[in-house]
């Protein structure tokens, strides 16, 4: 037993090294948190549960706050090569192509308590896809639409880190389609198997069903049905933390009220990133401004115009026709998107494997060829074709109204049509989309996977309610054949020749008819890094990061 006085030494060496630890760590400031603020006139339009989310901005978020069995390397083509392992570390394929099996990464977590594995997988697929008859089947959601049910059988567990996929056909983008944000995980915790789990008003954990992301969602403020800010914090369970991501601890994204507002808030410096939709002119502007960088990159977007079939006169394919012969897609490339768009001759975007130019046989503004066919309908400078064309107008896609004027000029040029327009705001749009009331209306399509079979569907797909199939089954069925024939085939000569006879059919049916396909661009302040604008068009949050000042551009 140690002596009083030697006990008195002790305390008065241990308080005294108490008092250099209370000095030491009051006086080491906290360590600066990295911020970027973001903004976009953009929104959450349904939810962020995958089994329901299908728009853009939606799967941006998803995609941040989730992870998939596989990537798309960053900058690439999104080919077969550029597939990279994300929570899968490595897969095989049966020789039919029918069987995929995938070795999980293990030691992931969700929150650092539940372990990621095959069960995991194998309840995501079967909750979102519906596979076991029991889960959730969102009929304006991706898993139907993208056709989930027609490629995947079922998900079986082979072992704990081990699952397989048995496919109702070989499916050739098979790992692009796993690299899609509808593809990505579920907390079966947060993820009722029988219930889509929407936003909640002061509750951000309670409003997504997501994890094993690079971030987790912070806030989430909303009003009137639109988003005001999203705060997205940086997992410290990520399981590629290791590699230094996030590269940025906290992501605000601020939501603006049209491209007018963002661009200020870009100039005024009251933001670090502007990104969708800025107009063209204002992008050009800022590509004179030497204290912003413009960061552009080659786009997957596309617009096309849209017939709803149930209504005389679009049911008949020789209106259509005319009304594709009418437009100048060069017009509204030039005068709209000052050259940051290019013309569309197909619905599967140039620069994409299968691409062919089939609509190009009607040309630009070929007002002889409109005033033929319509003239078989009675359709005269005295009897003009009277339509309404509607348009989204609240900044889901660019520069709506500048668009359909310029479509309204371009038809009614022909001397035989009259064009009255519509802007709508995009819950409203779809609502009527959804309910037949739209005659002939703009859409936009950003691809769910990088391949032309996510592309070739559009011109059938029973999601935009055009009554294509209807009034025309035999069409419907003759172009759905040929996309699976595409989407089945073993190698790029047979895929090329089913999708070319795809397009040309799609040309001479006019069910919908292509526009433009655009650039995507991003504007920046000098100190940001790390935006990536590749062929996905996914924005990858948490590859930004501050830095020194660029002095040259992207």
């Amino acid at each position: 037993m140690a002596s009083n006085k030697t006990l008195a030494i002790v305390v008065i060496v241990i308080l005294a090294i108490a008092g250099v630890g209370v000095w030491y760590f009051t006086t080491i400031p906290a360590p600066t948190e990295n911020v970027i603020v973001m903004g976009t006139t953009d929104s959450v339009e349904s939810s962020l549960d995958n089994a329901q989310a299908y728009d853009y901005f939606g799967w941006e978020i998803i995609t941040s706050l989730s992870s998939g069995l596989v990537e798309i390397e960053p900058g690439s083509q999104a080919g077969p090569d550029d597939i990279e392992p994300a929570l899968a570390e490595s897969w095989t394929v049966s020789e039919d192509g029918k069987v995929w099996d995938f070795d999980l990464r293990q030691g992931v977590t969700f929150d650092g308590v539940r372990p990621f594995n095959a069960t995991v997988v194998k309840y995501t697929f079967d909750r979102n896809c519906n596979l076991t008859g029991n889960g959730l089947w969102e009929p304006d959601g991706p898993q139907l639409n993208i056709g989930y049910d027609t490629i995947i059988d079922n998900v079986t567990i082979l072992d704990t880190y081990r699952v397989r996929f048995y496919l109702k056909i070989p499916f050739a983008p098979f790992l692009q389609l796993m690299a899609c944000a509808a593809s990505y995980m579920v907390d079966p915790q947060y993820a009722p198997m029988d219930e889509l789990v929407g936003y909640v008003d002061g509750n951000a954990r309670a409003s997504h069903p997501l994890g094993l992301g690079p971030y987790t969602l912070e806030e989430w403020t909303r009003s009137g049905g639109k988003d005001v800010q999203i705060v997205l914090r940086a997992n410290p369970y990520y399981w590629n933390a290791a590699n230094g991501l996030p590269k940025t601890d906290k992501i605000i994204i601020k939501m603006y009220s049209d491209a007018t507002a963002l661009a200020q808030a870009m100039s005024n410096g009251e933001i670090d990133v502007a990104y969708r939709q800025l107009t063209a002119q204002q992008v050009n502007n800022f590509k004179n401004d030497p204290n912003v960088r413009v960061w552009e990159g080659i786009g997957a977007q596309i617009q096309y115009l849209c017939f709803n079939q149930r209504v005389e006169p679009l049911d008949k394919v020789e209106v259509r026709q005319a009304i594709a012969a009418a437009l100048n897609r060069t017009n509204v490339c030039n005068t709209v998107f000052l050259g940051q768009a290019n013309p569309l001759w197909s619905i599967i975007p140039a620069g994409m494997a299968f691409h062919k130019d089939s609509f190009k046989i009607y040309g630009d503004a070929n007002y002889t060829f409109v005033r033929e066919q319509l003239a078989k309908y009675g359709y005269n400078e005295s009897h003009k074709l009277e339509l309404t064309l509607y348009y989204e107008s609240s900044g889901h896609y660019p520069q709506s109204a500048e668009q359909a004027a310029v479509y309204k000029q371009d038809l009614e040029a022909s001397g035989v049509i009259t064009i009255h327009l519509q802007g709508l705001d995009w819950a409203t749009y779809r609502a009527q989309r959804n309910a037949g009331t739209l005659q002939l209306y703009i859409y936009g399509w950003y691809p769910d996977y990088i391949d032309a079979d996510n592309y070739a569907f559009l011109p059938f797909a029973s999601w935009l309610n055009m009554g294509y199939n209807d009034t025309y089954p035999a069409g419907g069925q003759q172009q759905y054949q040929l996309w699976l024939n595409g989407r089945s085939a073993s190698t790029a000569t047979e895929r090329q020749n089913y999708y070319y006879q795809l397009q040309d059919l799609q040309a001479q049916e006019c069910s919908v008819i292509p526009l433009w396909q655009s650039n995507t661009v991003a504007v920046s302040k000098l100190t940001v890094h790390g935006i990536v604008l590749d062929i996905t068009v996914n924005w990858r949050h948490w590859l930004l990061y501050l830095g020194e000042p660029a002095t040259t551009g992207p």
